[in-house]
């Protein structure tokens, strides 16, 4: 057998167990809720099966919310205490009470996220209260970087399963939005509010629900409503990462809890039913890779010292070698006359013109002996230009 957790809240004006009561609907837990006024009545009805005493810490002439907190301490260990101040009385504690006391002081006005935390941590235990009380909001919930992209759904689909809930619980306006605080599908009379405005007031309690989803259990649900004198606007958690919103005209929505709670669950089953199993899943963003860093090559100048080159001695004989003659000499003509060849008068043996054609072909030679018309000794001889 399940054990239902018990609540018992002391408070003469009735504040204290008014915001536990609506803390509990908004987070849809099944808990026995007991108020008691006067501090003596309250301390004969605790015993070891409370789990938790949330007390004012102004009570009566009788005794304080210090003294009230002590004397449940001594009569069940087990119980935890938490103490709400209003918001004349000290916001908190010094350190050191802090940590000896044996209850959690918190003042008014309230942090919500905290009070939720420290709430359904109290149940547990006085130890996971203090925990919870000290523990900041993001190491519960998590940014909106640390929860990944928004799973996608199918618009028209939901669009219609908004307008069968419409239709079915006469509400002005049903919207669906996601935990980003943008809108994605409206229906019913449009401008009342701006549904925009109130997505992104709705952003903190959908990070909540990721933080109390690892303290209660399970997959966390949640149905709010908020009473006002103009409108009263129910809101229903679809997954981790969407949300429903039903405005009601104001003064009508406290009579619609039944029918927003049975037909308001229903479109949120059928939503689920569209996004799937990623619905309830957190899936992070890949970490951004950080790309080296680009180095630069710096060219630093060596110093040397010059280099002295050696000079170089060459040695030169002191006579130079005999070197053969490439032409070789010819033999000495014994009876040569030269003016034979320059005197006109000279008679010549022999007609040399009879040959002139021959010499004239020997001059026009390119190549061989007779190059730019010079003839050999040999060949002087034998045209009779010379004699033997």
């Amino acid at each position: 057998m399940v054990l239902i957790p018990r609540i018992v809240t002391v408070d003469p004006a009735g504040i204290v167990a008014r915001i536990v009561r609506s803390s509990l609907e908004l987070l849809d837990l099944s808990v026995i809720q007991t108020d008691i006024p006067a501090s003596e009545d309250a301390l004969n009805e605790i015993d070891q099966r409370v789990n938790l005493v949330v007390v004012a810490l102004s009570l009566d002439a009788h005794m304080k919310g210090f003294e009230f907190a002590l004397r449940v301490k001594q009569a069940s260990p087990d119980t935890a205490v938490l103490i709400l101040a209003d918001t004349h009385e000290p916001n908190e504690l010094d350190e050191e009470t802090t940590e000896e006391s044996p209850f959690v002081y918190l003042s008014r006005p309230l942090d919500i996220h905290r009070f939720l935390r420290v709430l359904v941590a109290g149940l547990e235990g006085q130890e996971s209260m203090k925990k919870a009380a000290t523990a900041t909001g993001g190491e519960l919930t998590g940014g909106d970087d640390s929860m990944g992209a928004v799973p996608r759904l199918d618009i028209v689909a939901a669009r219609k399963i908004l307008e069968q809930t419409q239709s079915e619980l006469g509400a002005m306006v049903v919207a669906l939005a996601d935990r980003q605080g943008e809108v994605l599908v409206e229906v019913g009379a449009s401008g009342l509010v701006d549904l925009g405005d109130l997505a992104r007031s709705m952003m903190p309690m959908m990070r909540t629900n990721i933080g109390l989803r690892d303290i209660v259990g399970g997959q966390v649900t949640t149905v709010q409503f908020y009473d006002g004198e103009d409108y009263d606007v129910f809101v229903l958690s679809v997954g981790l990462h969407h949300f429903i919103s039903v405005l009601f005209e104001g003064q009508q929505g406290a009579r619609q809890f039944g029918f927003v709670n049975r037909f308001g669950r229903k479109a949120v089953e059928d939503l689920i039913g569209l996004i799937g199993a990623d619905a309830f899943f957190i899936v992070p963003a890949a970490p951004k890779e950080e790309l080296p860093k680009r180095q630069t090559m710096v060219t630093k100048a060596v110093e040397s010292e010059p280099v002295e080159l050696a000079r170089a001695e060459i040695e030169f004989d002191e006579e130079p070698p005999e070197l053969e003659p490439v032409i070789e000499p010819l033999e000495p003509i014994d009876d040569l006359n030269i003016d034979v060849l320059f005197d006109d008068t000279a008679p010549l043996e022999g007609d040399i013109f009879d040959n002139l054609e021959q010499l004239e072909e020997m001059a026009k030679q390119s190549d061989g002996a007779f190059q730019k018309g010079r003839i050999t000794w040999d060949d002087a001889k034998d045209l009779g230009v010379l004699k033997d």
